[in-house]
């Protein structure tokens, strides 16, 4: 009856999940007339144009999405190839939850380590900033910080202009380095794609974080005032879908269990990023923990007594869930890696952990179904023969043995008949070679290096 209980909660059947896309396409609607009022942010990227693959030049982008950010330099050649070379750099949680000036000055020394001809050069070198946060971007190259996520909590950048941080950073290090665009790494993804994909209207990551963009036509953006262009790319920041529409009782916009909100509890920013704490790679071994404890404290596992490692906050990492469902009978898989964490495992209790790391990626992979299927209902609501590939990026995509599997599954399941279904492709480097793309279509000041 206990596991009963929790087959029950992540069990998603289409109803509700057709219920997600509902709320979902209203959300969108309303982030699209106002700035106010929705739980998707909507926010226009500045980015007018898909790449049309003549673009050339070189250019430098820095990725920063997580804990590991990287500094590259990409070279275009007129015909959609790119050569990239391209150096990482590691963030400890001193410098992403130290300050401003610490975390920009940072990124600004590793640019440097990359490109010393950039000291005190005669010409401006451009570069492609993907910076995979919440930002109200005012133009092009310039945006203010609405919110850390993803364990970031550096000190005075939120509602300054990122841009201008990164900016300053670099001419105090002597760097003749303009930063010639904010791109978010969703951006990035759907414009390295779209070199070679006519098709491709739609980018996402499922990695540490979640997040979609996809091209809007103008008259659907009541709230844009800015020039008539036919449309642009919109940051939807899905992974706040939900916030502020949730909880345990219904009604409720997510199907949000008490594991859920247990999670969200011991968070680093509770109540936000409701979606993402349900679907991506940051949060997923944090629920499955969440569950461990709940069914150890009720006699189903280790007899009764949690083992020290998974009594503390992201004690059960999510990397696990991918090994331990690779498993077989044997469950060699799943022994190692609670040995690794110092835990012993009853023989009686494997398939029990097992099944609720299926539990809870398997739900992630559905609710990301809906989503992602949303989202093209929008982009094809005047033609729905339409074809559409959606440009994917992430390491929960890439890895995890059966997210794939689950979401394209779901997504039949969902579909409208009458619809094709829309092609999932992985983007290749897309939050470097799209930044690039970004700046070699827009080039806001200064020549190419």
């Amino acid at each position: 009856k206990k596991m009963e209980e929790v087959r029950q909660a992540f069990h998603l059947p289409t109803e509700r999940l057709v219920r997600v896309m509902a709320d979902m396409r209203s959300e969108m609607t309303l982030g699209l007339a106002k700035d106010q009022g929705s739980s998707l942010r909507m926010i226009p990227t500045f980015v007018y144009h898909l790449p049309l693959g003549d673009e050339k030049g070189t250019y430098f982008a820095i990725d920063l999405g997580g804990s590991n950010f990287r500094v590259l330099r990409l070279t275009l050649d007129g015909s959609g190839a790119c050569a990239i070379q391209k150096s990482e750099y590691k963030l400890t949680t001193e410098i992403m939850e130290s300050d401003a000036a610490t975390l920009f000055g940072f990124i600004a020394d590793c640019v440097k380590s990359m490109a010393p001809e950039t000291v005190n050069a005669p010409t401006p070198t451009l570069i492609g900033f993907t910076f995979s946060f919440p930002v109200h971007q005012t133009s092009i190259n310039s945006g203010n910080l609405i919110k850390w996520t993803k364990g970031f909590a550096a000190k005075d950048c939120v509602d300054r202009d990122v841009g201008a941080l990164m900016q300053s950073a670099l001419a105090d290090r002597g760097l003749n380095v303009q930063v010639a665009a904010i791109v978010n790494d969703t951006v990035g993804t759907l414009m390295a794609r779209a070199i070679k994909d006519r098709n491709c209207a739609v980018g996402v990551i499922f990695g540490t974080g979640t997040n979609a963009c996809y091209y809007e036509r103008r008259e659907l953006m009541p709230k844009w005032s800015g020039p008539e262009e036919a449309g642009m790319i919109v940051n939807m920041e899905w992974g706040g879908f939900g916030d502020g529409r949730t909880s345990i009782a219904e009604p409720s916009m997510l199907p949000w269990t008490k594991w859920d909100q247990a999670g969200d509890d011991s968070s680093l920013h509770p109540t936000s990023q409701l979606f993402e704490k349900m679907i991506s790679g940051k949060y997923q071994g944090e629920i499955v923990r969440q569950l461990i404890v709940d069914l150890t404290a009720r006699g189903l596992l280790f007899g009764g007594k949690l083992p020290a490692p998974f009594a503390k906050v992201d004690g059960f990492a999510t990397h696990y869930l991918s090994t331990i469902e690779e498993d077989d009978a044997s469950f060699t898989h799943i022994t190692a890696v609670f040995a690794e964490a110092g835990v012993s495992v009853p023989p009686a209790d494997l398939p029990l952990i097992r099944e609720l790391c299926e539990l809870v990626s398997k739900r992630a992979a559905r609710l990301s179904a809906a989503a992602c299927l949303a989202v093209v209902q929008q982009v094809t609501r005047d033609d729905i023969t339409r074809h559409v590939t959606i440009a994917v990026d992430g390491t929960v995509f890439r890895r995890h043995p059966t997210f794939r599997k689950h979401l394209e599954e779901c997504i039949e399941e969902l579909r409208d008949p009458r619809s094709p279904a829309p092609l999932f492709a992985e983007a290749e480097d897309g939050s470097g070679t799209g930044a690039a793309l970004v700046v070699a279509s827009v080039r806001p000041v200064g020549p190419t290096a």
